[in-house]
């Protein structure tokens, strides 16, 4: 037998202890003499102890096999836990759990209200755009023929309308439709959804939000729906087509305003173009924005931002060198962005 063989052993030691057994029962008194020099566990005078060598007879199973192809699992000690105050709890039941008001188990989104608007889109340019947005999408939308010609500046219009319509919702200043934004907002983004097939059925689909939203710019009653209050801004413009209308206005205002007579000509349209820019900037800060929650990103856009805004000061002061400064700010900012989050050949 193999040193190796833990049940060879144990069969081995229960042979000799049932040979030791049947010459006990035979009248032999079945101790085996210890060398004598430490005390055993058990009295080794007692009658009903038996032997094996040193060790006790009593500590074999008397089915060893059997035990050790036994392979029922034992409960578990549950240990004893700590409660917040580091006393243990009893039994080790588990203290109870409290919030952690550190932990965010979703991405933070702002409702856009912390943004300074009164600065940033004076509630007056607010308006001034939506008159405007108001008038292209009534020339387009005259008829089929126009809607088939504009498919894709409607849909930008939309959304465009959709985006002011959010602002508007936060706006520090009021318009007076502020109380019914929320159904604007939406019916811009229905437009932006609907524009964009050719045809009766589909000019007919754009038409219908947009003339609802009018009867509200009017003054008039919401239609019967739902609008959900203050929705993040990324449920309401993508960021595609706000860099869209970003890209036509910072084109036509460099290709256009490269005077400073030019500048000064219209300067309250040229102001309202640069706070346009600034606004929609603004929103892509918005923390619902992919790469929003970046501080590389959140870089980008405040300069941006501040291109945007510098500019406007600049035509308000008819400083014209500025105003150019303003709009290569802009520039490098977009161009340096893309490289970031848009690719390096995107843009301008």
């Amino acid at each position: 037998m193999t040193t190796g063989d833990p049940a060879g052993q144990t069969s081995q030691s229960v042979a000799q202890g049932n040979q030791i057994q049947t010459s006990t029962q035979s009248g032999g008194n079945g101790t085996a003499g210890g060398n004598g020099t430490a005390s055993p566990a058990v009295d080794p005078e007692k009658k009903e102890t038996k032997w094996i060598g040193d060790i006790p007879y009593d500590v074999f199973y008397d089915q060893p096999l059997s035990i050790a192809a036994d392979t029922t699992r034992l409960g578990q000690t549950v240990p004893t836990s700590l409660t917040p105050e580091g006393s243990p709890t009893p039994g080790g039941a588990q203290p109870a759990m409290t919030p952690d008001s550190s932990a965010n188990t979703e991405p933070t989104q702002s409702s856009g209200s912390e943004i300074p608007w009164a600065d940033v889109l004076p509630v007056s340019v607010l308006v001034e755009i939506v008159k405007e947005l108001r008038t292209q999408l009534t020339a387009n939308l005259q008829t089929v023929a126009t809607y088939n010609r504009n498919g894709g500046a409607i849909a930008l219009d939309g959304q465009l309308l959709s985006a002011m319509a959010a602002i508007a919702e936060v706006h520090p200043e009021a318009v007076s439709w502020k109380e019914n934004a929320k159904f604007v907002r939406d019916l811009g983004y229905e437009i932006y959804s609907n524009a964009g097939p050719s045809g009766r059925e589909a000019w007919t689909s754009t038409k219908e939000p947009f003339e609802q939203a009018m009867t509200i710019l009017n003054g008039g009653n919401p239609p019967d729906r739902e609008a959900d209050d203050k929705i993040p801004f990324s449920d309401a413009v993508y960021v595609s087509e706000m860099m869209k209308k970003i890209e036509a206005s910072f084109n036509s205002l460099k290709a256009n305003i490269n005077t400073d007579s030019r500048m000064k000509e219209d300067p309250t349209a040229v102001d309202r173009e640069l706070r346009l820019l600034a606004a929609l900037g603004s929103m892509m800060a918005d923390k619902s924005y992919d790469s929003a929650e970046e501080q590389k990103y959140q870089g980008f856009v405040k300069t941006f931002v501040d291109g945007g805004l510098q500019g406007a000061e600049a035509v308000k002061a008819g400083d014209f060198e500025q105003f150019q400064a303003a709009l290569n700010q802009i520039q490098t900012t977009c161009a340096e962005c893309h490289q970031q989050y848009r690719g390096a050949d995107s843009g301008f």
